[in-house]
């Protein structure tokens, strides 16, 4: 009997329905090795193993991962089972489907300054996740890395504190040479920020459905980047109060100045872009 298997801690388990198969060869050694099905429309993917005596048998799966594994064994009971995992140290090879293979439930809460993401994963994986931030949100635009934001993780449940919770805030999970990024589902934010000129100043109207404190500060376009400038302005919606309006005057020293604003009551925050000439960004 010829079949595939998802390598676990202490065992192989099977592959789940429909891919689930056992093949009947005769086997008088270990199979000689492997190699991919031609492509068939409408069918899913499938490896060929040689067995010995120059005989292929071809066995379904749903996504190439580093745990597949192919098992041998005889059909009587409790005989000697042979295994193979050739795609373990082969990230070349698994490494487009295996972010495929793993389903991501997010539970992050904005009220608790918390991302918290659980991964289900055929393959017991345990990669690394730290934030990035996207300038607009869309699957296309890169995602920029956040220094020393790596979240910490226990049986798949990874948790990062004090972020200011925003779907464009983001974690890559990088797991060997290949990485994927998954931001929150919801796409509600708990603030959000105007901006409008009052004659030499900019004023921000800020609201917030939670207590936090914001800053924010003037900033010049220079090489497509805008870097904030000193002083610093803040406000703060203290704990228990109700949730409302709050405002902060900015003197607006240079004409097309520009106004970053960000939640500064978290480590991690994204820092939103305002112009009021009309130019946005974040």
């Amino acid at each position: 009997l010829v079949r595939l298997c998802h390598q676990l801690a202490l065992e192989c388990e099977e592959l789940p329905p429909p891919f689930h198969q056992q093949v009947t060869a005769l086997l008088h050694s270990h199979p000689h090795g492997w190699g991919h099905c031609s492509p068939q429309p409408n069918l899913p993917p499938c490896l060929q193993v040689l067995v010995p005596g120059g005989h292929r048998v071809s066995l379904l799966y749903e996504f190439l991962v580093p745990c597949l594994c192919i098992e041998a064994s005889y059909p009587h009971h409790d005989s000697l089972r042979s295994k193979r995992c050739p795609f373990r140290d082969q990230p070349a090879t698994y490494g487009p489907e295996l972010w495929s293979s793993v389903r991501f439930h997010d539970y992050s809460a904005s009220r608790k300054n918390q991302m918290a993401m659980v991964l289900s994963a055929s393959c017991p994986l345990h990669p690394q996740a730290t934030l990035c931030w996207r300038e607009m949100a869309a699957e296309t635009v890169p995602c920029h890395d956040i220094p020393n934001s790596t979240a910490s993780e226990e049986e798949q449940v990874y948790t990062l504190d004090k972020v200011d919770v925003h779907p464009q805030l983001c974690f890559r999970f990088s797991y060997g040479n290949s990485s994927h990024v998954e931001c929150p589902h919801r796409p509600e934010t708990t603030w959000n920020v105007s901006v409008s000129v009052w004659g030499l100043q900019l004023r921000l109207r800020l609201i917030s459905s939670i207590p936090a404190a914001f800053s924010a500060a003037l900033c010049q376009h220079r090489d497509g980047q805008c870097e904030p400038e000193s002083p610093l302005y803040t406000v703060t919606q203290p704990e228990g109060s109700v949730p409302g309006e709050l405002a902060l005057l900015l003197p607006m020293q240079v004409l097309g100045s520009c106004v970053l604003v960000w939640r500064s009551d978290v480590r991690f925050a994204r820092k939103q872009l305002l112009c009021p000439d009309g130019e946005w960004g974040s």
